[in-house]
């Protein structure tokens, strides 16, 4: 087994356990303690590897209505060198091109006009503006994929998206019309700096599109496999409008969506007293409140809840590995190692884990190694079982597994609670 650090101290000290990242607040309380696990994304070069483990606890502030895990690792660490690629996902794609497709048609812009976009992995998203000849800046910290995207033409900035870089970007740049955040507030350690970028970003015309899973998903659907360190916050539509408001910001509507297993497009603009609020924010906010998310009690109980899952889940891997059974995962996700850290699973339980990316063959996933390996080769093993640890896109991959592996074979989640998956 590798050898083993534990490290509990956030970098910046006291921080990240006793104030809230996005008001300052100090009523922080706890809504679950997953002990101390490897970085979710950090994979193995070799089974020998040296593994550090950092404390993992999700805590929740009542006055803003903010989830947050302590900062207990520097975001250079998680992003400079990145092993997740939007891309791989045919349901993130689709996604992607259908937002653009949307903007353009609804005649957002103008001649002249950009679009921004924070945390543009490999161009996923921003290349779809290009064939209607409307400018794109990217922001991508990490230079391995900021490079995918550049090859696509995309200008891309390795810098990560504070204050600093929003006043430079001005300056060279002017107003974006459209600034689009998804899936990168939750990354974000330093939470006021970064809205405060937004703000200043934010002319009369510009609006920004805002993407993230939603608390109320870790609370309701038991997706507490989407907790690790690189997720620093967890947003609610009372945070976006509480830490919006402080910056002078607006949160005029909220779409509700089904990526990611359940997300939360948030539109905001600079404050304006004539702008029209949807009163759908109003009821999503009161209906978040009413599910109890800035509840101690019912995180509390929620915390029972997933101690009974993941002892249900070792006791199935036991189980089908006892009856002979050839265990499988596919998608060495972030979500994969959250799970399998918490039970410390041993590496003969599961054989290898497959995923598509070419950014993760080869290496191991902590913490006892488990190998991660190429679709083909997962096809040639005759799995009896194979767990699919992204559930959000699910369907996307059982259509594939069922389409390359025997007919017998049984495809299974974990979350909500340990399930065959039946497409039929």
């Amino acid at each position: 087994m590798p050898d083993e650090i534990v490290q509990t101290h956030p970098f910046i000290e006291g921080r990240g356990s006793d104030f809230c990242r996005g008001c300052n607040g100090r009523r922080l309380f706890s809504a679950l303690n997953l002990g101390s696990l490897p970085i979710a994304n950090e994979l193995l070069v070799s089974k020998a590897s040296e593994i550090e483990k950092f404390q993992l606890h999700l805590r929740v502030c009542p006055e803003c209505g903010l989830g947050q895990v302590a900062d207990v690792v520097t975001p250079e660490r998680i992003f400079r060198d990145y092993r997740y690629l939007s891309s791989i996902s045919t349901t993130f794609l689709q996604h992607a091109s259908s937002y653009v497709e949307q903007r353009v048609n609804d005649g957002m812009f103008a001649p002249g006009d950009w679009v921004l976009e924070i945390a543009s992995n490999d161009g996923y998203l921003l290349k779809n503006f290009l064939k209607h000849n409307i400018k794109v800046l990217g922001v991508e910290p990490a230079e391995n994929v900021a490079e995918i995207s550049r090859k696509l033409g995309i200008n891309t900035v390795s810098e990560f998206f504070s204050s600093q870089l929003a006043a430079e970007l001005l300056q060279e740049h002017g107003y974006p019309r459209l600034i689009i955040a998804n899936n990168v507030m939750a990354h974000v350690p330093d939470l006021i700096d970064f809205i405060k970028g937004l703000s200043a970003l934010s002319g009369p015309k510009t609006q920004i599109s805002i993407e993230n899973p939603s608390l109320a998903n870790i609370l309701l659907g038991m997706q507490f496999d989407t907790i690790y360190h690189e997720h620093y916050s967890y947003l609610s539509a009372f945070a976006v409008s509480r830490l919006g408001n402080l910056h002078g910001l607006q949160l005029l509507k909220v779409e509700e969506l089904t990526i990611h297993g359940g997300s939360n497009r948030y539109w905001l603009t600079k404050f304006n007293s004539e702008s029209v609020v949807d009163p759908q924010v109003e009821k999503i906010i009161e209906g978040e409140v009413l599910n109890g998310l800035f509840n101690s009690n019912d995180w509390k109980a929620y915390s029972d809840k997933v101690a009974e899952i993941l002892s249900d889940f070792l006791f199935w891997l036991r189980k089908t590995k006892q009856a002979n059974g050839r265990i499988f995962g596919y998608g060495a996700a972030a979500k994969a190692s959250t799970i399998l850290n918490s039970i410390n699973v041993d590496n003969d339980l599961i054989s290898a884990i497959a995923d598509a990316s070419l950014e993760k063959q080869t290496r191991f996933m902590p913490p006892n190694g488990i190998e991660i390996i190429s679709p083909q080769e997962l096809f040639s093993k005759e799995p009896t079982d194979v767990i699919i640890f992204p559930w959000n896109i699910k369907n996307e991959i059982a259509e594939f597994l069922r389409r390359n592996l025997q007919s017998q074979t049984r495809l299974w989640c974990a979350i909500p609670y340990m399930h065959e998956v039946d497409l039929r």
